[in-house]
């Protein structure tokens, strides 16, 4: 059930990937001919010789989940990581994703939180509840539970990412406070 919280919002972070126009683009034009839209994100990876992070990150997207294009988790991680060299957040909680399933890169709970964090100080409310639910599930240390409180809180807080992930944020707040108020009573 975790594993598949945090994939699926991940998934829909698609969504508000900044760029509009590319998403728009895309799911017109998706069906209708998937290789003139894969041409067209690849140019516009490109374009006017500055790299774009969102066409990066819905190009890897479309290559994982085999939407449009024929999945392929090695081209998806290279166009994924592209938008995330870029600094993208949601690219950032992707790569987490990737190392908290396994699915793409070795599973790693360290290393999927310190990507979920990235996206987390980048404002990004899925990245905030994902660090929020890995810190909660997987810390051992005060300083874990605190971070854990903190990181949903702001989730919580954060209607501009995702709306419905806010009513998870506080559900999980409410039990990251229990279980911190349970292990260090002062």
């Amino acid at each position: 059930m975790k594993k598949s919280l945090i994939i699926c919002y991940s998934l829909i972070s698609l969504v508000f990937a900044e760029n509009r126009f590319i998403n728009n683009y895309v799911f017109e034009w998706g069906e209708k001919d998937p290789k003139i839209v894969e041409k067209y994100l690849k140019n516009s990876i490109q374009f006017n010789k500055h790299k774009n992070a969102d066409a990066a990150y819905i190009l890897g997207n479309l290559y994982l989940s085999g939407t449009f294009l024929k999945k392929d988790l090695k081209k998806a991680d290279i166009y994924i990581t592209i938008a995330a060299n870029l600094e993208l957040p949601e690219a950032f909680n992707s790569i987490g994703d990737g190392y908290y399933s396994g699915d793409i890169r070795e599973k790693n709970i360290e290393k999927a939180l310190y990507y979920y964090e990235k996206a987390a100080q980048s404002g990004f409310g899925p990245g905030q509840f994902n660090a929020g639910i890995v810190l909660l599930n997987h810390g051992k240390t005060k300083k874990d539970l605190e971070k854990s409180i903190f990181y949903l809180d702001k989730a919580s807080k954060n209607l501009h990412d995702l709306n419905s992930i806010v009513n998870f944020a506080e559900k999980y707040k409410k039990r990251a406070i229990s279980k911190y108020k349970k292990c260090f009573k002062n």
